[in-house]
């Protein structure tokens, strides 16, 4: 049998050579392609040892079964990957190489997967077609586990050209939703540095969905790279890599071969028209694109906050957000060191303006990745005089305001770099907002107490979902006191003036009190005896009360005892659903298939809804027994409100029960609370459905006799006993034959209870084992109900 033992690809090798010991063996030798042992009997021994061994090998899990494509090396769980390894072996070109990593990207047909060599390995060149065997591993980057191969050996095999890249989004790749695979992106330069030493161009880029960052590996700076900035290009290379300098990036390119100039940039930053500065801060300007601005500088904080004043009136205010000279360095190049800036110069800025808040409410929008440049200066620009109210309500946002309030708070707390920040919170006009200041070291602001009357001057911040809407102050000079706050002097007056008052009172009722007791003295005899008969009578009668109050004590504790078992019996089971539901979720989300999470959140919904329409029905009953609950009468059509109830009850029990609607005669003119018929009749219909057999028929009926309306529900289900009609209306009572039935025992005194609202009456015939009937009239045709409609609505009942 041929046999090359240098080649790794030939797995032909004799059986009876895969293992020597010289204590057992004489000696082998490779004569041209043939291998031969000097002694055939121990050459048997040797396949009698070799294949019980093989045998073993190719039980092992995970090692039976070679992986030959990328996507079924993505498809293992990344923890597996490195725990019970894989073997590979599979073929493709090399579409990026990591060289202080030392290893490559191969990609094959439409999917790509990280390939990491041993030390001392040779890393083949971009465009190269290799063969490849090794292992699985876990690599771990920026917090996520992802699979990948370790290689045994590489084997070049050619040269071929580079794949066509997958278009994605910038969102996509700052999820790293396609880590390691091959795509492309396009989008506008807003920032780029160039560093001799490490050949790397990194580019941030933008559109509607955000901004990233791409690295391309260049062997020097590109021509034209005076017009990268807003330039648009299209990038292709590898959804995540490392920057020498950055924080992992988004996107590896591996050569400018890979980078297509869609629109070129220009030199000049501030070649453009002018945009109005209120469309930026009201977004109406399309994200993602380079606009440029003017405006009068307000304050700058730190190296990259800038606060601008436009020129167009009132709420044309804006937040930049600027950046320095990324470096010194010889070796750095980028758009420049931004100038030094004061409160009161004109400056040009051109930017991107981008949404600071997904919420719709609270959307803002502020010009970030922004170069500026100085064009004038003017005095410090003045205030605008506003209230708490107008800056709650969002009106100077981002603009410099003078404002009162009185101070009803001071913090102070160290924050990093040996900054403190000092919190005062201002009240006026009900209305409060924070101050914040921030400086090196704490201060004191001794002159400020609380309850004290401030005038500040501060910039108004926007609001967002994680903080309230507040000022900034931009030095410690800008907030003074004006004494008492007035609306604390006058608390204090009032204070005062009731303690005045009080003691007045005291004196004049003592005074008042020994005068009368005086002549009670000479009463008190003439009362003794009367007041002696008084309180036996008294006695007596709170014997009697006592003895009421026990019994009625007695029925609230067998109240609240029916009420503790339903509860704990109706909401123990949905909220066992929801908790096991959210366990599962909150454990193994990640591992759920899309069916089993759908299923899980539609078992936490009906629970919920189960859950809710119990409340519902005690907050009915609460609304019924404290009187909020009102019969408001209105024309109302009966046959098409039992049509909807009918409809609405077979979808809410899933057609258990065929339910059938008959009216009789004309029912035209009917007067009614249609919300007080809904409880009624739905509770009714419900109830019949509940404690009939599937496939069960319940039959519902209206007719008209004289000024009443009269209405049946007749199931034919287990019915009521006897004993149990007289507490059927009673809360939380229910029949003694439900069985495991769920039901909160409130249904049917929410009938009676809207029955009585309406001046009707409920009579019930039932039979155990054959059914109920529930009858219903109501005066829905009466008078009374027509004048009721003109204006005469009696909350707990109608006049009569």
């Amino acid at each position: 049998m041929a046999a090359d033992p240098e080649n790794f690809n030939d797995r032909e090798e004799c059986l009876h050579c895969a293992i020597r010991r010289p204590s057992d063996f004489r000696r082998m030798a490779w004569a041209g392609s043939a291998c031969y042992d000097e002694s055939p009997v121990l050459c048997f021994r040797s396949l009698l040892l070799i294949l019980p061994l093989l045998w073993l090998l190719t039980t092992i899990p995970g090692r039976g079964q070679e992986l030959t494509r990328p996507d079924q090396v993505l498809a293992l769980d990344a923890v597996e990957a490195g725990k019970n390894p894989r073997a590979v072996r599979m073929a493709g070109v090399v579409i990026d190489v990591r060289g202080r990593q030392n290893g490559f990207t191969l990609h094959q047909g439409t999917r790509s997967i990280g390939i990491q060599l041993a030390d001392g390995m040779t890393c083949p060149g971009l465009g190269e077609t290799v063969e490849v065997a090794g292992s699985t591993f876990t690599h771990t980057v920026a917090g996520h586990d992802h699979p990948r191969v370790r290689a045994e050996r590489v084997q070049v095999t050619g040269t071929t050209v580079l794949p066509l890249p997958r278009l994605v989004t910038i969102e996509e790749l700052n999820r790293f939703q396609n880590f390691d695979q091959w795509v492309a992106v396009e989008g506008q330069v807003l920032r780029w540095k160039f560093r001799r030493t490490t050949l790397e161009l990194v580019m941030v880029i933008t559109g509607p969905d955000g901004w990233t960052t791409v690295t391309v590996q260049t062997a020097g700076l590109p021509d034209g790279s005076g017009q990268l900035m807003g330039a648009r290009l299209r990038l292709s290379g590898i959804n995540g890599g490392e920057n020498t300098y950055d924080a992992f990036g988004a996107m590896l390119t591996p050569s400018m071969a890979q980078v297509e100039v869609l629109q070129p940039g220009r030199e000049d930053l501030f070649a453009g028209p002018v945009t109005s500065m209120r469309e930026v801060a009201e977004g109406r300007v399309e994200p993602g694109v380079q606009l440029k601005v003017q405006g009068t500088v307000l304050a700058r904080f730190g190296e990259r906050v800038i606060y601008l004043r436009g020129s167009e009136g009132a709420q044309c205010n804006l937040l930049a957000t600027a950046w320095p000279r990324l470096s010194t360095d010889e070796d750095y190049h980028d758009a420049g060191a931004l100038p030094a800036l004061k409160p009161g110069d004109e400056v040009e800025m051109t930017g991107t303006p981008m949404e600071r808040s997904s919420d719709r409410e609270l959307q803002q929008f502020a010009l970030s990745f922004c170069h500026v440049r100085v064009i004038g200066s003017q005095p410090l620009p003045e205030p605008v005089t506003a209230t708490l109210g107008e800056i709650a309500a969002g009106k100077w946002t981002h603009d410099l305001v003078s404002v009162r309030g009185q101070l009803t708070l001071m913090e102070q707390m160290p924050m990093e770099r040996g900054e403190w920040r000092t919190t005062l919170l201002l009240e006026a006009g009900g209305e409060k907002i924070p101050l914040n200041y921030r400086a090196k070291g704490v201060h004191s602001f001794d002159t400020l107490k609380v309850d004290d009357e401030l005038m500040v001057t501060a910039l108004v911040d926007r609001l967002t979902p994680h903080e309230p809407r507040q000022l900034r102050l931009i030095s410690a000079g800008d907030v003074k006191s004006l004494g008492v706050s007035p609306a604390v002097r006058s608390r204090q007056l009032l204070t005062w003036g009731a303690t005045v008052l009080a003691v007045l009172a005291v004196f004049g009722g003592w005074i008042g009190a020994l005068r009368k007791s005086n002549r009670a003295k000479t009463e008190v005899a003439d009362l003794l005896e009367q007041r002696v008969r008084e309180r036996t009578a008294e006695l007596s009668q709170a014997q009697t009360d006592l003895t009421r109050a026990l019994a009625q004590e007695r029925e609230l504790g067998d109240l609240k005892s029916r009420f503790v078992t339903m509860v704990s019996h109706e909401f123990r089971t949905p909220l066992g659903i929801i908790m096991s539901a959210i366990e599962l979720i909150r454990h193994y989300d990640d591992r759920l298939p899309p069916e089993q999470r759908k299923e899980l959140q539609l078992d936490i919904f009906n629970s919920t809804q189960h859950m809710a329409g119990m409340m519902e029905q005690m907050l009915v009953l609460g609304r019924v027994e404290a009187g909020k609950l009102a019969c408001q009468p209105a024309p109302c059509d009966l046959d098409i409100l039992a049509g909807k109830l009918t409809d609405e009850c077979l979808s809410a029990t899933n057609q258990k029960c065929v339910i059938r609607w008959r009216a009789e005669g004309d029912l035209s003119g009917a007067m009614a609370d249609e919300a007080l018929l809904r409880h009624i009749f739905s509770n009714l219909i419900h109830n019949a459905v509940k404690y009939s057999p599937a496939a069960g028929e319940v039959v519902f009926t209206v007719r008209r006799e004289g000024d009443r309306a009269v209405f049946q529900v007749i199931d034919h289900g287990i019915g009521i006993p006897q004993a149990d009609l007289k507490n059927l209306f009673e809360a939380f009572h229910r029949g003694s034959n439900v069985g495991e039935i769920p039901g909160t025992g409130l249904g049917l005194v929410i009938v009676k209870r809207c029955i009585d609202l309406h001046d009707g009456t409920l009579r019930l015939d039932s039979v155990v084992g054959q059914g109920t009937t529930f009858t219903v009239e109501l005066p829905l045709f009466a008078k009374r109900f027509h004048a009721a409609d003109a204006g005469v609505a009696v909350a707990g009942g109608l006049e009569k």
